[in-house]
Order: C-alpha cells, then sequence, then structure tokens
C-alpha cells in the first residue's frame, strides 16, 4: 500500500477501465460519477475512511463508474492482490454476501437516478433479492470486521445497494 495524491478535477480512473487498484480516501472528496442519458451523474461524493474502485479488481470486471477528485485529495492505493487477501481472511458467507452486494451494485443504479438514467422505477426481482440479502446496520456490526478496510467495503456495498433500492413496500 502506498498515498497517491491528486488535485482537484483530476481523473482517478474512468468508466469502462481495467481496475488495477482500490482506494482510500485519507484527505479530500472523490465524486463517483456514471454516464448519463445527457450528461454524467454523480451518483456519490466520498469523503474520508471511503472505499472506492475495489469492485473491479474484485470481481475482474471493469470500472463501472469514472472517479474524479472533487477537491485535493489523498488516498491509500491496494492493489488487487493485497484486498483479495484481505477478503480471502473472512468468513466465507461474508464472502459470498459481499460479491452478491456487489453483483447488484454493478447490475443497477440509484434509484434516484433512474429516472435520469431512462429507466424505469418499478421494483424488479434484483431489487427484491438485494432486499431480503442486505443486512442492517447493527448486523453487520456483529460480523467483527477488524480488517478496517474490510469493514469500510462492507459499509460501503450496504450503503451502495440502498441508494440502488427503490422505497420499501409499503413505505
Amino acid at each position: 500500500m502506498f498515498k497517491r495524491t491528486y488535485a482537484k478535477a483530476k481523473i482517478i480512473f474512468k468508466e469502462g477501465e481495467i481496475g488495477a487498484e482500490a482506494f482510500l480516501v485519507e484527505k479530500g472528496k472523490v465524486l463517483i460519477l456514471k454516464k448519463g442519458v445527457d450528461a454524467p451523474i454523480i451518483v456519490a461524493s466520498l469523503g474520508p475512511g471511503a472505499l472506492f474502485g475495489e469492485m473491479a479488481i474484485i470481481d475482474g470486471g471493469l470500472r463501472m463508474a469514472t472517479a474524479v477528485a472533487g477537491e485535493d485529495t489523498v488516498c491509500i492505493v491496494v492493489n488487487s492482490q493485497q484486498l483479495t487477501q484481505r477478503m480471502m481472511s473472512l468468513e466465507p458467507d461474508i464472502v459470498r454476501l459481499m460479491t452478491s452486494l456487489m453483483e447488484y451494485c454493478r447490475s443497477t443504479v440509484p434509484f434516484d437516478s433512474r429516472t435520469k438514467a431512462g429507466l424505469p422505477l418499478d421494483e424488479t426481482s434484483a431489487d427484491r433479492h438485494a432486499r431480503m440479502m442486505l443486512p442492517p446496520p447493527h448486523v453487520v456490526e456483529s460480523y467483527g470486521l477488524k480488517d478496517s478496510m474490510m469493514k469500510a467495503l462492507m459499509n460501503m456495498l450496504c450503503d451502495y445497494t440502498r441508494r440502488r433500492l427503490p422505497p420499501a413496500p409499503g413505505a
């Protein structure tokens, strides 16, 4: 692991690229952008302690969004091997949960961005499945994740999943 500094507006990586590194924001802010119909859509604004770019190095897929420094930013950089070693030290059920949430996040956009992306607002079967898998915050705490990066990854996946889900039926 090492640190890298990005000036405001510097592109850290682009949607569709092959990912070789994940990043933990130490200082500053990173904007996560998805291609929209007319213009990029800001899907997240990440500050210190947030992990990003991990999905592409965990599952071997392409970058699902573009990351841009929203201000002068310092990130801790982790390569694929380091992150995979940390994940493999977790309980298999936790790894399966993280992988399932990651797949859902890769295949959907946040609910409040679906209209901007030209997508319907109806709850899908993938939404229902993700809702059933998503653990409440107090349950995540009971997992006893001691590795701060793995805890950040689990919390981030849960947060990304919550933002992609439509409001609960009857809510």
